[in-house]
């Protein structure tokens, strides 16, 4: 397989795993980071470019790995000054927001490059894993001719088209699902611990959950695209009745209750709306977006 020549500007935890993750397919590979001594881990795997200039000078793809996207903009910004960028491929693996995305888009295409916003679920130990997923939006052309070199940091890529905003959209919707069902997790770990139930029984049952939430999820896919929320599987009114039990534990035994009360906040809300017969998937209406 050839690839093309390719520059890592950002060489933290994640940006030295993507890098690590090209040098090991055989990339040619060129890398900076404003400290120098994580560019000296890779002497022997790839380039190290004296300056950001003369690093994404030496390569047709350049993947920035920084803090967020004002930096990457500033490091760009300054490489624009002193080197020629058209023609190029931009890749943003910085996580932000679609807005983020949007300008950095704008800002690259001013200069005659390419651009692709990427995010990528996985903690740096599993880049390049099967664990690892991907996410692509931008230019088209340049992801079909670099698809197979930029699928490598991934063991599921996707490429959600060329709305530049897909990418950060998806990420941010499926960090915000994971940091809140790690809350949720942590909060029933709170619960058991309150009654001095041992945690191992708890995190036991906890991983046993994940078929349960797929259900639920394949369930709520079919039902909003309909706009049909009836079903035979629970009711919301039994769902409340649930959740006030978990809201009541958590005030009685003084474990942190703002999260089942925001909970119980959306339950109301859609008991409210008309949704207390109807399934779980009918909260996304009090959720989303007013039309």
């Amino acid at each position: 397989m050839a690839h093309p020549t390719l520059t890592v500007i950002g060489l933290g935890r994640m940006g030295s795993a993507l890098a690590g993750c090209f040098a090991a397919a055989g990339v040619p590979l060129t890398v900076w980071n404003r400290s120098p001594a994580r560019a000296f881990a890779f002497d022997g795997r790839a380039a190290i470019g004296l300056n950001a200039a003369a690093a994404c000078a030496a390569s047709d793809v350049i993947v920035l790995c920084l803090s967020d996207y004002s930096a990457g903009l500033e490091v760009m910004d300054e490489v624009a000054a002193h080197t020629e960028l058209a023609g190029k491929l931009l890749v943003q693996f910085t996580s932000g927001s679609p807005s983020d995305a949007r300008t950095m888009a704008a800002w690259a295409h001013m200069h005659g490059l390419a651009y692709l916003d990427a995010a990528i679920l996985a903690y740096p130990a599993g880049v390049g894993s099967e664990g690892a997923i991907v996410f692509y939006a931008g230019d088209e052309a340049p992801w079909e001719r670099h698809a197979d070199t930029l699928r490598l940091p991934g063991g599921l890529t996707r490429y959600l088209g060329e709305a530049v905003g897909a990418a950060a959209a998806l990420d941010c919707a499926a960090l915000g699902y994971y940091y809140g069902a790690t809350l949720a997790m942590l909060h029933g770990a709170a619960l058991c611990e309150s009654e001095s139930l041992p945690l191992t029984e708890y995190f036991f049952i906890a991983k046993r959950l994940a078929p349960l939430l797929a259900g639920t999820a394949d369930n709520a896919r079919e039902m909003i695209a309909r706009e049909i929320y009836a079903g035979n599987e629970c009711a919301n009114e039994v769902h409340t009745a649930a959740m006030r039990h978990v809201q009541r534990m958590s005030h009685d035994n003084e474990v942190e209750p703002r999260l089942a009360d925001t909970v119980m906040a959306a339950f109301r809300k859609a008991l409210a709306a008309g949704h207390g017969e109807d399934e779980i998937a009918a909260l996304f209406e009090v959720l989303r977006r007013p039309r």
